[in-house]
Order: structure tokens, then sequence, then C-alpha cells
């Protein structure tokens, strides 16, 4: 079963932003990660950061993006509905 958090991102120095991992994720002595609009993580630094890079480009981002126009048209709708 997967885990859901809400996370505050927290300035660290200049140029970054730190994102806490939840403790009860099993975690490496560092994270890899690949970033669009998405982050995936692998917190135990197992997956070559080259590698997630290809699967978030290859599989995630497509779907994503068709999935967020569906969801923002529906979300749309609703709230013309309450407007009304």
């Amino acid at each position: 079963m997967g885990l859901k958090d809400r996370r505050t991102n927290n300035p660290r120095g200049k140029y970054s932003k730190a994102l806490v991992i939840p403790a009860k994720l099993k975690v490496g002595k560092e994270s890899t990660l690949a970033a669009n609009r998405l982050m995936l993580v692998d917190p135990r630094g197992e997956i070559d950061e080259n590698d997630l890079l290809d699967f978030l480009e290859t599989f995630i981002e497509p779907i994503f993006w068709s999935w967020l126009k569906k969801i923002s048209k529906k979300q749309s709708k609703e709230q013309k509905q309450h407007e009304k």
C-alpha cells in the first residue's frame, strides 16, 4: 500500500528547498530523483537518476498531462455548477 502526505517545502540556502522524507519509508544514505512537474524519488538511492528520468519522461509525464487536463475540466465544470 502506498503512502500519501502533504509536506512543507523548507528553504535551504540560496538555491534549494528541502522536502522531508516520511519516517515510514526505508531510506538509504542518499536518494535519487528525477523531476519536471512531478518528482519521482527513490529514497533508497538504488535506482540511477538517469533511469528514473527516462521512466518519468516515458511513462509518467505523458499520462499525467492528459489526466491533469481531464481533472481540470471536471473541476471547472463543477465550479460553474456551484456558482449557479
